[in-house]
């Protein structure tokens, strides 16, 4: 373990970014960033590939398999047997915490505000994204004393109140609107001129909610994107010039990354619950009474059937394999020949019994932009969305920069968002890589030796099932680590 720093991090995520978009024209500042230090050719999502899943991956370092936050949308029939949770909703998030407190917790693993806070150090979080979002990338605030700000939900903000001391400092919270720029420069300013003046936290996440909700709303690549990302491009140079001198002297380090990707959305939604009742079954997207199935699918999901029935789970799934819509199929127990959940690092008692996600190809949208899905999600057709296995939502970006890390290299070894908190716990002098999915990325650390850096190897494995077109699953394994690629299906 390298000897520990009393360096700060800050960590900078910019929402469904995917790397193409990083180019000297459209987002200068964060390519002179990523130029500078070491930027990650091959960085990787977790399955599903959606923000909270995502958003619990940065900052336990932990697979869904193991978080226990398996989708955004969830059945967690350990904390509500009769209902799902919707973790983007802040109400319900903080319910679902308060009951899960005596079942083990909602989140299953420590996070990075928790540790931080046991090792006498400062964590600080502030997000611009949903509600529930604010909530789960920081749950412990009351309890660790550290600071939670999410603009979605300012009443949820610890300490209670402290919207009207930030708005005092730099002005009123401005109306969500998209493209969200005036959101964005709000949010950096609050992190600027309020928490590094009063809190000045050892790490700081700073979580913006674009391009995510432009490519959502106004497609991936459309100029409505393209301008958000131009502004939240600005305002990541001016965190960079505020803090050129922290930079310079080696005291803060600084992480800029996105979650996951995005995939344009084919053609009008297939709403999967009706086809299901169509054949028999009793689907519907919330459980109930007479709901055999619940089914929560955008262009990735799931299907949680009741008690996880095995005759029922057969049955779904061989419906499902001779659907035109359908692709990759995974399922708990490998049903009909199906691969496993624990092949994409989703298995835990809380996850669907069917993971699925919708049939995609590499055509171009209306921008230009690559890449497809057939789906059931609530975005206007020619939208974006995200939480499937397509390589255009699995790979996303990933850049350090600062004294801790190389300069000027570009990385081909994969990495992931589980592995942002074991480096960064590891580079405090905090010993916890023994208990995170991630690794410590060591060959991005100053000093260490070039030979450090090694691709890994990529894996293909097949489903077995007899009927319907085969699952295709590629991933590298790399220093015990399992980065997914990308998902198809074909005869």
């Amino acid at each position: 373990m390298p000897s520990p720093t009393d360096n700060r991090f800050l960590v900078v995520v910019f929402d469904a970014l995917r790397p193409e978009f990083l180019t000297p024209d459209l987002m200068p500042n964060l390519t002179a960033f990523a130029d500078g230090g070491v930027r990650y050719s091959d960085s990787h999502s977790l399955f599903l590939t959606e923000t909270r899943v995502n958003q619990t991956a940065v900052v336990t370092g932990c697979i869904p398999g193991r978080s226990g936050i398996v989708a955004n949308h969830m059945m967690a029939s350990d904390v509500w047997p009769d209902r799902a949770l919707n973790t983007g909703i802040e109400a319900q998030l903080a319910q679902a915490f308060a009951d899960a407190d005596a079942k083990g917790g909602l989140i299953k693993v420590p996070t990075i505000g928790q540790r931080l806070t046991a090792a006498g150090k400062r964590y600080a979080s502030l997000s611009a994204g949903t509600p529930g979002g604010g909530r789960l990338i920081n749950h412990s605030a009351e309890a660790d004393g550290t600071f939670r700000f999410a603009m979605r939900a300012p009443q949820a903000s610890v300490p209670a109140g402290v919207l009207g001391e930030i708005s005092a400092s730099i002005g009123p919270m401005p109306e969500y609107v998209r493209p969200a720029t005036a959101w964005i420069t709000w949010a950096v300013d609050a992190y600027l001129n309020w928490v590094e003046t009063h809190i000045a936290p050892d790490v700081m996440l700073l979580w913006l909610c674009e391009p995510d909700e432009t490519f959502h709303y106004h497609g991936i690549g459309s100029e409505q994107s393209l301008q958000t990302i131009r502004h939240a491009d600005a305002e990541f140079g001016r965190i960079l010039a505020q803090q050129q001198d922290a930079i310079a002297d080696g005291a803060l380090q600084i992480i800029a990354m996105s979650d996951h990707g995005q995939i344009t959305l084919q053609g009008n939604p297939l709403d999967i619950p009706a086809r299901l009742n169509e054949a028999g079954f009793r689907a519907a997207k919330a459980p109930g009474p007479d709901v055999d199935c619940v089914v929560i699918i955008h262009n990735g999901g799931g299907i949680w059937v009741r008690d996880d029935d095995p005759a029922m789970t057969e049955a779904l799934v061989r419906f499902l394999l001779m659907q035109d819509w359908c692709g990759p199929i995974f399922t708990r127990h490998g049903t009909a020949g199906t691969l496993g959940l624990d092949e994409v690092c989703l298995n835990h008692p809380r996850a669907p019994t069917i993971a699925i996600t919708m049939r995609t190809n590499d055509g171009a949208n209306a921008n230009g932009r690559l890449g497809l899905t057939q789906h059931d999600a609530p975005y206007p057709v020619g939208g974006g969305c995200h939480g499937g296995l397509s390589r255009y939502e699995l790979h996303n970006f990933m850049s350090m920069s600062g004294s801790a890390f190389k300069a000027g290299a570009v990385i081909d070894t994969p990495a992931s968002n589980i592995d942002v908190t074991p480096t960064i716990c590891t580079l405090l002098g905090l010993d916890i890589a023994s208990e995170c999915d991630g690794r410590f990325l060591s060959e991005a650390i100053n000093g260490t030796p070039e030979t450090a850096t090694a691709a890994g190897s990529e894996t293909i494995v097949t489903s077995q099932n007899t009927v319907g077109p085969k699952t295709y699953l590629s991933f590298t394994e790399f220093a015990g680590v399992r980065y997914l690629n990308h998902a198809w299906v074909k005869p």
